[in-house]
């Protein structure tokens, strides 16, 4: 076996001579053939092939005297090697078989360069290189390349001792025809207003910069927004009546019946004073019951008389300031006592969500516009923790300012129009007694809520002004839809 390790070697002498060892002998492979035939100008390599072996004395084998006798012509010297076979000529060089037993290893000289890098290398003892060493084996190479990386530290300076120089105003603050933020703020509040559909909702206009500044990051919406983990019925599972054209009070299939009785719960009834407007009877505002109203999938039209919510607010509304109270809502239309006002409407979320949103709220003292979707938590197998909260903060309707009073002139009722989705229905504002033109619109945030004698001091606080107010509303900010 030869081994070469001078092909690698950058060394810049002069080339070495292979290893005679490396070459077989030539006759010791009786059972290999040389090709037959070969062209008169590859003669001379086979020539030099043969000489360059025969020069480095190797043993030439003899054959016995008998063949050499009788082949002397056939097998005579070629440039004083005798072959135990005619002489074939070839073109290239053969494979040899593997090599004889021994091996020879040529060890290169040092490079030029490899000499250089010796000598300015540095002697480092053995105590040094252990893994305890962090010059040569680093644990912190992560943290050292992440601070290299780093975007830099800022400077720290006192303020206090910063001169401060005013000079003229930029031209963002002179540039001749630039309106004020105010009116860019109350022209936004005007088109929020006039997205709401129906009979139109105003602001008074001297409170409307205050109620544009405070309502630049709310939007008002006519329909609900369904967030993240909130999930409608399928409508495979809704339904509706079968009544033709207008529905029968007495037959239709989507009103709730009485308890223990098949009589039918008929909300509403026509007005005594206008037959064109339906509002509810009086026995039902006495009670805590669910409307329902017929839908889309129902054989009856639009305008059937159990479709009010259905058919839209018809009243018109003006956002206002109270004072102390902050802003309030009223109309300037009469309200009849049982009519459909409007539709409390925001976000609805997950129970999960609104905790998280009224500690935020708490923790900034600021208002919460929560409502929780209960009203079927005691009758059903459904708990508490899996039902929805309608939160009206950054998203609602005009209804979001209706203040709270202990002698309310307004009521929320529940309305269900998808009758099989027990987790997201309506809430519907509906008059308690008539109300004139420009009255304060009120009701109860907590109507189960009883006087106490002695006040929470951690409770909110109720500033109704009504002779039988209970002075509080409950310990915490969440409002119950029941």
């Amino acid at each position: 076996m030869y081994i070469d390790l001078t092909e690698d070697s950058e060394s810049e002498g002069p080339a070495r001579i292979p290893n005679p060892r490396f070459f077989p002998r030539i006759g010791s492979f009786p059972h290999r053939s040389l090709p037959s035939s070969v062209s008169l100008k590859r003669k001379s390599d086979i020539e030099l092939e043969s000489t360059s072996v025969s020069s480095f004395d190797s043993p030439v084998p003899q054959s016995n005297s008998s063949s050499s006798s009788s082949n002397n012509n056939n097998n005579a010297n070629h440039n004083g090697i005798a072959y135990s076979h005619p002489v074939k000529r070839i073109s290239a060089p053969f494979t040899p078989s593997p090599a004889p037993e021994g091996i020879s290893v040529v060890i290169p000289s040092p490079s030029d360069q490899l000499k250089r890098e010796i000598g300015s290398a540095e002697l480092i003892s053995d105590a040094e290189l252990t893994g305890l060493s962090e010059k040569y084996y680093p644990t912190d190479a992560h943290e050292r390349r992440a601070i290299k990386g780093a975007y830099p530290t800022a400077r720290k300076t006192n303020r206090s001792v910063v001169p401060l120089h005013i000079n003229n105003p930029g031209p963002f603050l002179t540039e001749k025809g630039r309106r004020p933020v105010h009116e860019l703020l109350c022209e936004s509040l005007r088109k929020k207003l006039a997205s709401i559909k129906g009979p139109a909702v105003t602001v008074r206009p001297a409170d409307e910069k205050l109620l544009a500044k405070l309502t630049a990051g709310f939007e008002f919406v006519n329909e609900y927004k369904l967030r993240e983990g909130v999930t409608p019925i399928d409508k495979d599972f809704l339904g509706g009546c079968g009544c033709s054209v207008v529905c029968s009070p007495d037959r239709c299939s989507c009103l709730s019946k009485e308890e223990h009785s098949d009589e039918q719960i008929i909300p509403y009834k026509r007005a005594a004073d206008d037959p064109r407007f339906l509002v509810l009877s009086p026995e039902f505002m006495g009670r805590i019951s669910m409307i329902y109203e017929c839908n889309s999938l129902c054989g009856c039209n639009e305008k059937c008389w159990n479709r009010v919510i259905e058919q839209g607010r018809r009243v018109r509304l003006e956002i206002f300031h109270t004072g102390r109270r902050g802003f309030g809502l009223r109309s300037p239309d009469f309200i009849r006592a049982g009519q459909f006002i409007d539709l409390y409407l925001g976000e609805v979320i997950t129970i999960k969500k609104a905790d998280e949103r009224e500690k935020i709220a708490n923790a900034r003292n600021a208002s919460s516009y929560l409502f929780e979707l209960d009203f079927h938590v005691n009758d059903d197998d459904i708990k508490d923790d899996d039902i929805y909260v309608v939160d009206g903060c950054n998203y609602g309707a005009a209804t979001r300012f209706i203040n709270h009073s202990c002698n309310p002139n307004c009521k929320m009722f529940t309305v269900s129009r998808t009758h099989g989705d027990r987790y997201i229905y309506d809430l519907a504002f509906f008059a308690l007694r008539d109300i004139a033109s420009g009255t304060e619109l009120t009701f109860d945030y907590n109507p189960t809520f009883k006087k106490v004698d002695k006040l929470d001091p951690n409770a909110v606080p109720c500033l109704c002004g009504e002779p039988n107010c209970r002075g509080q509303l409950w310990p915490n900010n969440r409002k119950k839809a029941r």
